[in-house]
């Protein structure tokens, strides 16, 4: 019995174009945040994990840091804590 060989693709590195844009929609999530918001813990530990990921270069971190930290934004305005600052 042959083994076969498992190829895997290799995601390609982000450019600093994709990284700006990055950037760009957490800085206007950051921007403008309420204090009521700025103060939770899981506000603070996306800011921690974008942080790191742009720092590592890790593109894959940075967009679930980013994903992490619109969804928990979104949540926070769907019950009605606070209104929505960011467009």
């Amino acid at each position: 019995m042959r083994k076969r060989r498992i190829i895997v693709k290799r995601r390609p590195r982000s450019t600093a174009h994709e990284w700006e844009r990055g950037w760009d929609l957490a800085m206007t999530i950051i921007d403008g945040v309420p204090p009521l918001v700025e103060k939770q813990p899981i506000f603070q530990d996306c800011l921690t994990v974008l942080d790191g990921a742009f720092a590592d270069g890790n593109s894959l971190r940075f967009e679930l840091g980013l994903s992490a930290l619109i969804d928990f934004c979104n949540e926070t305005v769907s019950r009605g804590e606070c209104t929505q600052w960011w467009s």
